[in-house]
């Protein structure tokens, strides 16, 4: 099943030089499969463009982030697992580690919610700690 959504994103980041937070909202859909749910949304980003992203939970401890713009990424977030990636930027491609600390994934009959914790590496060195949590309203 397929539904028009508000999706309501926070996130906040702890990095060496201090914490960070941000929270959005934008109109998007989502699918509701049995395997995996689909939740996919485009940001206007002013300095960047249009930036669509596709996030799909598998089970309760798997997500995928797949974000296609000026800058690009595909992230997998697992729990208690380490995946590797590449961030793509208009000066380079940098290759990332990822290690998922929480993932969980709840619906109920008006939407859902997806928290995620994760810390992310270059060069095997932390650079930031990360907790999103994202809400999902059907409309």
């Amino acid at each position: 099943m397929r539904t028009n959504a508000v999706i309501r994103i926070v996130s906040k980041q702890r990095t060496e030089n201090g914490d960070h937070a941000g929270e959005m909202s934008v109109l998007g859909r989502v699918t509701y499969e049995d395997n995996k749910n689909i939740i996919e949304y485009i940001e206007n980003n002013e300095e960047t463009g249009p930036e669509e992203t596709t996030i799909t939970v598998f089970g309760n401890d798997t997500v995928s982030i797949v974000r296609n713009g000026q800058f690009s990424s595909e992230m997998m977030v697992e729990k208690n697992v380490r995946h590797h990636t590449f961030y793509r930027t208009p000066y380079g491609e940098l290759t990332m580690g990822i290690y998922g600390n929480r993932v969980e994934w709840s619906t109920n009959d008006k939407g859902g919610v997806l928290k995620m914790r994760y810390s992310l590496d270059f060069n095997n060195g932390v650079v930031s700690e990360n907790t999103m949590i994202i809400y999902i309203e059907e409309k």
